[in-house]
Order: C-alpha cells, then structure tokens, then sequence
C-alpha cells in the first residue's frame, strides 16, 4: 500500500491548494487522480470553452448590428467546423500543459484513473491499494439527464458532447432554460441555426433577478424561441430523421410539439460522487448525491 501525505481527486480547484502546500513543504508527496482529462470541468467541458465559443458569436452579433453605427458590412458565411477547431486548439494546448505538470512534477505521482474508497482514508486506482490521512475531493459534477419517454432512442447532445460537433444542426431543441441553454442557444443561433429553449421554470435563467431575465428573454428571443414553463415529456425520431419532442404547458396543459434536426439537454449539472463509493469511508451524502460538508468543506469524514 502506497502512503502518501495527501490524495487530490480532480484537477481543477484542488490544484490551486497543492500549489499551496507544496511552497510550504517541497518535499511532500501527493497522489493526484482524475479519470478525465486534466484541467477539471471548468477548463475541459465548462466555462472556459463555452465563453471561446461566445466570443465568435458576439463578432457575428457585432457585425449584424453594424449598421446602427454607420458601417455597411456583409456577413457571408459562418466556418461552424473552424470556429469549434480553435476552441478545442486552446482547450487541447491547457490540458497538454496541466498534464505535462502534473506528469513531471517529483511532488506528484499522476493516476490518469477512476479512484474509488475502500475505507477511511484508503483508495482504490487501477491496481493498487493507496493511502493518507489528508483527502481533498474535488470530483467536479456530471450533466443530469431528465426522465423523459423516447429520449435514450431519440438521441441527445449534452454540454459535454456538443464540443466535440463539427457540423452545425440546421435546427436544435435546446431542453433547460437556465444560464447553459442561453449559452449554447446564443451561440448556435449565431452560427445560423434555428434554436428552440423549452424550460420548465415560468422564468428564464431563474437564478437571475426577474428585471434581468426578462430582458435576456426578450434580447435573445430576437434570435431565437424561447418557451418558459413548459416541461418535455416524451421525445422520438420522425420518419424523415428528425427529433420531436412534445413539450407540456405547466400551467395549461396544453401540449406543443417541437421539431429539430438535434436536441441538446441543458438542464442542469449534478453530483458524480457514486463512483467514489464514499459510504466506505464514513463520508455522508445527501438525498441528490452530493457530498455533505460544514463551514470548512470538511466532510464526515476527518480530514477529508
């Protein structure tokens, strides 16, 4: 069994605390482990790539109000496939540099491997068995998929998989009306396809004051349709190849049926922690699955 002083989980903000501690004690020995590429969510399938892709949308947006100020420009076409190269060009090059990092540092032994607890404070990768009195859990969260009839056969994009497209959808259903949805809707409009939100909430981004949502609603509506409270309740493929769904008013009952080329689940992020196995090691969650802390990010378990 391997011991060592701490046991990072993840590649994103736990590296920021291993920085830290490594300043304070060069010779500490510290056990990194992340079955995704390094770099953490924020950089490989999150924040980071999502705003590279805002950017080209804004230009196009830019160059479409152009003439408001004087300026008379045409915009004749619109590289999907290039536009999505340079994202993963960027992203690719900070992952490379992570690993390289992490791959040479005499501080770090990096398992590019799924972990799981097989005890208090001890861990299971690939093949061996390792140890520390110090956990830092920095697994990140996984896209969550809603129950929805016929969505598996229908066929779906989610935040992760839609960086990885090089074609662009003619048409998109987006399902979620949250900040992800306005996101990727903003960027595929921009790109020229015909978008679709459908969010169950009565207020798009909900997390948004309600001044502030209705203004999004109504700018980004000038693209694209928005439709608030209602909820998809059954998806399928058309003869034709295309994806129906079938979204239900909240409030009415009224059914409205939606058809495009791709549908994209945008409905929010959840826990991935399953796959740690954290009962073993004392370490308590709660009814969604996420890791229960105090003030202090300490679980119930010591010094994890």
């Amino acid at each position: 069994m391997k011991e060592y002083d701490v046991i990072a989980i993840g590649t994103g903000s736990a590296m920021y605390v291993l920085e830290g501690l490594m300043e304070r004690n060069p010779n500490i020995k510290i056990a990194v482990i992340d079955k995704d590429e390094p770099g953490g969510i924020c950089l490989t399938r999150g924040c980071i790539p999502s705003k590279i892709l805002l950017y080209p949308a804004e230009v196009v947006r830019t160059i479409q109000r152009a003439r408001v100020f004087g300026i008379e420009v045409d915009l004749k076409t619109v590289n999907f496939a290039k536009v999505m190269k340079r994202m993963r060009t960027i992203i690719d090059k900070d992952i490379e540099s992570i690993r390289q990092g992490l791959s040479g540092s005499p501080n770090i032994d990096y398992y590019h491997a799924t972990a799981e607890f097989t005890g208090p404070h001890t861990l299971k990768v690939q093949d061996e068995t390792i140890t520390s009195n110090m956990i830092l859990l920095s697994t990140g969260s996984q896209t969550t998929i809603p129950t929805i009839d016929g969505l598996k056969e229908a066929g779906y994009l989610t935040s992760d998989t839609i960086l990885y497209e090089t074609k662009l959808p003619r048409s998109i259903a987006i399902v979620g009306g949250g900040y992800i949805a306005a996101e990727y809707g903003h960027f595929l409009s921009a790109m020229g396809s015909e978008v679709t939100i459908i969010g169950r909430n009565p207020q798009f981004l909900p997390q948004e004051e309600p001044e502030v949502s209705a203004l999004a609603k109504e700018e980004l509506g000038k693209h694209m349709t928005i439709l608030t409270n209602h909820e998809v309740v059954q998806a399928s493929k058309t003869v034709d190849g295309m994806k129906k769904l079938v979204a239900v008013n909240r409030e009415t009952g009224q059914k409205t049926p939606v058809t495009a080329a791709e549908v994209m689940i945008a409905t929010g992020r959840g826990p991935g922690t399953d796959i740690l196995h954290p009962d073993l090691a004392e370490i308590k969650t709660d009814a969604h699955g996420w890791i229960v802390v105090d003030e202090y990010l300490q679980t119930t378990s010591s010094n994890v």
